[in-house]
């Protein structure tokens, strides 16, 4: 799964498994996804920064049918995720053995996530639901 096309560029990284955020250098704000220009203070300031593997479920919600162009499994559970970092909240997929045990409040941890099969094939990352 680690020679997979990634969804998009600098969103996560592979080795280690982390999904990448900004960190202003200048007031020390944190944010995803990284961007060129600290939307605190508007300095150019922003380095990468490993954001925390471990979160809390803020929102999610079950989809029972596939949306254009999606290859992975059917039903499938799309959330938010609150990490650590002060404000930060992540739109994400969240996996677990029975979707049902998914609650807001729930703890989940970051894993990279392979979707599709053959040529079509993509590397993304998802939250998995710990275990209680």
């Amino acid at each position: 799964a680690l020679d997979l096309e990634p969804v998009g560029e600098g969103v996560f990284a592979v080795a280690p498994p982390a999904l990448l955020g900004g960190r202003c250098t200048s007031c020390g704000w944190t944010h995803f996804p990284r961007q060129g220009v600290c939307s605190n203070c508007q300095k150019e300031t922003v380095e990468e920064v490993a954001l925390s593997s471990e979160g809390t479920v803020y929102a999610y919600t079950i989809i029972h049918s596939s949306p254009p162009r999606y290859n992975g499994p059917v039903p499938y559970a799309l959330g938010v995720v609150e990490l650590a970092e002060d404000g930060i909240r992540v739109e994400t997929v969240l996996t677990a053995e029975d979707l049902d045990d998914i609650a807001i409040g729930s703890s989940v941890s970051f894993r990279l996530l392979a979707l599709g099969g053959g040529a079509d094939a993509l590397l993304t990352f998802a939250y998995a639901l710990q275990a209680s």
